[in-house]
């Protein structure tokens, strides 16, 4: 088993599909084949099932590439660290929206100032998105709203948060100072996209209590979601921290309902493989003190 197999097995599995990991890698589809195959003979074991023509990696394949890609990033790593000494190299993060918004930003501006020459390469994303990233190895650093329970993910809580359920000072309902779950689902709600942690949580929520909201708005923009609530009678949910200015000057409502299931908590997770090297163990040490400053 060499390094060339190791790459050739994550061209196919990130393709599924020899021809696509062929003309990835400009290698002959036999080539491909026969790199597979030696891989499956080595050890014994069925990477791939082979049916109706489509790739589907079986658990020992699954479990060869998380292997297979940790090692090809660490060699990566060291060749660039031997022919580049003076250059650190870079570090991807992937946030939700939400962390993305009043976190990320200043954790990575102190980092910088540590390590100039280290690029950090951020992408906002949904919770779920930036889970299946890191599982890819596609992100080294993922920050999430609320715990991720993946066996090949280790979680970091850092920062507990909060989601509201929000609405304009002149919505009926900011007049009240109770209000059910009943009286804001007999609104539009207006709400992040599935696959967002809020979406997630507010939903687990309808579903344990028994009601049903109407979702009349669905977007990835948190402020897409203020400025709907401001132009029409409805509901969003989010953690205050994102309508902070709109709250203070009055034109947003925080309705006084206060729901267990909203208290959260935001997490960094990494690949349990993953080698941490220095410069990434400094900026998961600013995301765990950002609890102190945002307190």
């Amino acid at each position: 088993m060499t390094l060339r197999h190791l790459r050739i097995f994550a061209a196919v599995y990130q393709e599924m599909s020899i021809t696509g990991a062929a003309k990835r890698i400009h290698l002959a589809q036999p080539s491909v084949s026969l790199a597979i195959k030696e891989l499956e003979d080595a050890y014994q074991v069925r990477l791939f099932d082979r049916i109706s023509r489509h790739l589907t990696p079986t658990e020992k394949g699954s479990e060869f590439y998380d292997y297979a890609i940790h090692i090809l990033e660490l060699f990566e790593e060291m060749e660039h660290a031997m022919k580049s000494p003076e250059i650190v190299g870079h570090i991807r993060v992937g946030s939700s929206i939400t962390a993305g918004s009043f976190l990320v930003p200043s954790a990575v501006r102190k980092f910088q100032e540590r390590y100039p020459k280290c690029q950090v390469e951020v992408t906002i994303q949904n919770s779920e998105q930036v889970m299946q990233a890191v599982l890819k190895n596609e992100q080294d650093i993922g920050i999430v709203e609320d715990h991720v329970e993946i066996d090949q993910l280790e979680t970091v809580p850092f920062l507990e948060d909060r989601l509201y359920f929000l609405c304009t000072a002149s919505h009926p309902l900011a007049e009240k100072r109770e209000v059910t779950l009943a009286d804001i689902c007999s609104y539009p709600l207006f709400l992040r996209e599935k696959g967002s942690a809020s979406r997630e949580i507010t939903e687990g929520l309808f579903r344990a209590c028994r009601v049903r909201g109407k979702v009349l708005w669905e977007s990835v923009s948190n402020q897409a979601l203020i400025r709907g609530i401001q132009e029409n009678q409805g509901i969003t949910v989010m953690s205050r921290r994102l309508a902070e200015e709109e709250i203070k000057e009055g034109s947003i409502h925080v309705l006084p309902f206060y729901p267990d299931a909203f208290l959260r908590s935001f997490s960094m997770i990494y690949h349990k493989k993953k080698y941490l090297a220095e410069p990434m163990k400094y900026l998961m040490e600013l995301f765990g003190g950002l609890e102190e400053e945002t307190n």
